[in-house]
């Protein structure tokens, strides 16, 4: 059968071998209460190609952080402080937490992917813990993300802040209610224009370091040693330089991120399998495009105690003006790219809260789907948007407008460490998925080294030795995030409640499911790992027969076309 056959009210639903009423979606546990009705309230749609994937991977959560925020660690830590902090995180954390969900959303790309498999292979109670503090999470980066489009747009004029929050917000509603596709294409071209953005910068700060520019001077590396390597924070000492390079840690835990997005997309990519496998192999272009390549450039073209910087922060500089980039850009003598940064830059903040957008509209989906929230939230229009969860976080996304009456530089550190830290419970969550995954399929008689499982496995290193390694960074660093508040004439209730409100308010949450729905953890025999996946491997099977009775379009053009997309996506 194919897809251009298809009876539409026949649609294969990926998750409904778990229900006896082939209306319904249901693992069955009685602490569970998951139901998908298609019939009655409508489902997401798989219209992700590779090309969105891949681009959206590659580009999410690079936001005004990389190009405004590390004006502040690199101040604050020192410029190799700076690099070998992030470069830490990125390789020790993130990217094996990315390989991890690339493993198990390559083998079980259900709705709700981690959300649910925290309470399938786990326990309900963690599955609801992990839920609502990731939906929590996101609604805190589109208010963050907002507050950072209204700033950067000050850069060009005094017009309230709340006009711009308002543009923002309503443009990601619009946006968001056409469905998947429209949001992968623009996801798409922002992420274009980041990777444009990053590259054109490197290649002018390799230019201009090598005596390229205006004033003719090749400085080389001596911008990285201006202000010191490494930085005292808080305390003299080498104490002092430890606590900097600890604060970047914190800082890259923010700035760092794209495993949340992976595994939410799994329920709506196409050819899942390969899709999710091929972005999770190529997460390594991230680290060394935005993370080596980035800051190891600005670092070379702007020194931690550049004038201009150092009086850009004093002053609360906004946009391009408080960018160590555009400050490095002016210093050798270019000017006039100002404003075409600051648009570059304005375009990923706002992509970058147009991804939290959809990962929350997701997540409360997901939640209807789970019965943390009403059914009805569920609801998706004919394209596939769950219209009531656009409405919901349109709603909660005005939070963005306390920056009006407040400084926006205060209300987007609140932001900040609130966003943050509830990241941060996520991924432990994603961690312990990971663990239980793996104990699940030897247990049930599934040998992930037989020729007969065909699904994407990260490298050999990478289970156990980097996994526990990154939950134990991962678990520090939360625990650690606020250090810096307990040091004299640092501590304020403000602080106190933004940097350890999410992981008490986590742990809130598990306790009460735990208590409330009398919920049990699964056994490594007990954790479903099989729901909804013969109905996903038919569904694959169909969209390859598809693509097979479809030949690609002749002609010189197109096949330069697919040439290109082949290499770049595929």
């Amino acid at each position: 059968m194919s897809l251009d056959k298809k009876d539409p009210g026949s649609v294969i639903d990926v998750e409904k071998i778990g229900s006896v009423d082939r209306h319904y979606v249901s693992t069955g546990f009685d602490d569970f209460n998951d139901k998908l009705d298609p019939e009655k309230y409508g489902q997401t749609k798989r219209k992700l190609s590779s090309r969105h994937v891949s681009l959206m991977i590659i580009g999410q959560s690079i936001g005004t952080g990389l190009f405004i925020g590390l004006a502040s660690p690199l101040m604050t830590s020192g410029s190799l402080s700076l690099f070998i902090g992030f470069l830490f995180w990125a390789i020790l954390m993130i990217w094996p937490l990315m390989q991890a969900v690339g493993e198990m959303c390559s083998y079980l790309p259900i709705k709700g992917s981690f959300l649910h498999y925290c309470a399938r292979w786990v326990d309900p109670a963690l599955g609801f813990a992990c839920t609502l503090i990731y939906l929590y999470t996101s609604l805190m980066f589109i208010c963050l993300e907002a507050v950072a489009v209204a700033s950067v747009i000050g850069y060009w004029t005094d017009i309230s802040n709340a006009v711009w929050i308002t543009i923002t917000i309503v443009s990601y509603f619009f946006f968001n209610i056409f469905g998947v596709n429209w949001y992968g294409e623009i996801e798409f071209f922002s992420s274009m224009l980041k990777v444009l953005l990053i590259v054109g910068l490197m290649f002018f700060s390799l230019i201009s370091m090598c005596g390229g520019n205006p004033k003719g001077d090749a400085y080389g590396f001596q911008h990285w040693k201006e202000g010191g390597l490494f930085k005292s924070y808080l305390v003299p000492g080498s104490t002092g330089q430890f606590l900097g390079w600890w604060n970047v840690l914190i800082y890259a835990a923010f700035s760092c991120g794209g495993p949340d997005l992976l595994g939410l997309i799994a329920g709506e990519v196409s050819l899942p399998r390969k899709n999710i496998g091929l972005a999770a192999k190529r997460s390594y272009i991230r680290i060394y495009l935005f993370y080596f390549g980035g800051i190891f450039f600005m670092n070379s073209l702007c020194s931690s105690i550049n004038p201009d910087l150092v009086n850009a922060r004093e002053a609360g500089a906004v946009g391009a003006g408080g960018s160590p980039w555009v400050i490095g850009i002016r210093a050798v003598g270019v000017h006039g790219l100002d404003s075409l940064v600051n648009a570059c830059i304005m375009a990923s903040a706002w992509s970058c809260g147009n991804g939290f957008f959809y990962g929350a509209t997701r997540t409360a989906y997901s939640a209807s789907l789970a019965g943390y929230l009403p059914r009805f939230f569920s609801k998706c229009t004919k394209n596939g948007a769950p219209i009531y969860c656009v409405m919901f976080c349109s709603a909660v996304s005005c939070l963005a407008y306390m920056s009006v009456s407040t400084s926006s530089a205060t209300v987007f550190n609140w932001f900040i460490n609130l966003s943050t830290t509830g990241l941060l419970c996520t991924y432990i969550c994603m961690w312990w998925c990971y663990f239980k995954f793996r104990k699940a399929l030897p247990a049930q008689g599934i040998d992930i080294k037989s020729s007969s499982y065909i699904y994407y496995l990260s490298p050999k290193f990478v289970y156990p030795y980097m996994s526990y390694f990154g939950l134990f960074i991962n678990i520090l660093v939360l625990f650690f995030n606020g250090f810096w508040i307990f040091f004299p004439g640092q501590f304020s209730a403000a602080n106190l409640l933004t940097s350890y409100f999410a992981p008490v308010f986590f742990i809130a949450l598990f306790l009460f499911w735990k208590v409330f729905k009398k919920t049990h953890f699964r056994s490594d025999t007990e954790a479903d790992i099989t729901t909804g996946k013969e109905e996903i491997d038919e569904e694959e099977e169909i969209e390859k027969e598809y693509y097979a009775n479809h030949p690609r379009k002749e002609g010189i053009i197109f096949k330069i076309w697919y040439k290109i997309a082949d290499w770049c996506f595929n």
